[in-house]
């Protein structure tokens, strides 16, 4: 299923140039392809009976919380019926895509290519924001006005969107680096894909994504005191969070304390 593969890929990579899907015909983009990209695996279930469906155990939560909102939905339990189908149709193409994502990465082989995606994806982000901020001219991407103000950061209107983005993808690099499952040769690589998103992070002076690693770093600290990691990936953890902070500390850190001072 590599055209699945490369099909939710490309999805990802939509949703998160496209402003993080906010406006009405990025939604439309991102639930017509996770329709489309249904019916490719519909078909290949098809022509292929002997493949059956995998399913994950994170599905059924996603699953409960479809049918909390579609029954708020329909018994008018809402505050806004209009605003709720918008959201249920999102969350309902987040579900399909989440389902598709467990049927086309099976192997091994296959989640280590999700992984460096994951990785290279978000570094390319991350140094898209950091020139963005440092050339700023009050547009996105430098040529679309931002008509409903905001204070962007990347491809993204609002930065603490931008900080939960980083958020997600950030483990990708550093827990394995961390937790010493990386090879020795590819730590310089790794180290630079966990660098980047840190320092873009802390740039985008989001309060809460800022909290929100601080939570992270504790729950990995409690990780690698579970599993007696040895003392040489400690040591690289620690390098990149240093790298990190000095790129910060280079490239401005001002903003930063002022944030958290307001």
């Amino acid at each position: 299923m590599k055209i699945l593969r490369i099909g939710i890929c490309a999805l990802l990579v939509f949703a998160v140039a496209a402003h993080g899907g906010v406006e009405d015909w990025a939604r439309a983009v991102i639930e017509t392809g996770a329709g489309l990209l249904f019916l490719v695996w519909a078909l290949w279930i098809f022509f292929n009976p002997k493949e059956q469906p995998v399913f994950s155990p994170l599905l059924p939560p996603l699953a409960a919380l479809s049918l909390i909102v579609l029954g708020q939905w329909f018994f008018h339990r809402t505050a806004s019926s209009h605003s709720t189908r918008i959201e249920l149709l999102l969350l309902l193409a987040d579900l399909i895509v989440l389902f598709l994502a467990v049927q086309a990465f099976r192997t091994l082989r296959d989640w280590r290519g999700f992984v460096w995606f994951g990785m290279g994806f978000g570094f390319l982000v991350s140094i898209f924001g950091i020139l963005q901020h440092l050339t700023f001219n009050g547009k996105l991407y430098w040529f679309r006005e931002m008509r409903y103000g905001g204070i962007p950061f990347g491809p993204y209107a609002n930065r603490n969107h931008f900080a939960g983005f980083v958020e997600l993808v950030l483990p990708l690099s550093l827990a394995p680096l961390i937790l010493g499952r990386v090879r020795r040769e590819r730590w310089p690589a790794v180290g630079l894909f966990a660098v980047v998103p840190i320092g873009a992070l802390f740039l985008s002076a989001s309060r809460g994504g800022i909290v929100s690693f601080g939570v992270e770093l504790a729950v990995l600290a409690l990780a690698v005191i579970l599993q007696r990691t040895k003392g040489k990936q400690l040591l690289a953890g620690a390098a990149v969070l240093l790298l990190a902070l000095l790129m910060v500390s280079w490239l401005g850190v001002g903003q930063i304390l002022q944030r958290f001072s307001s």
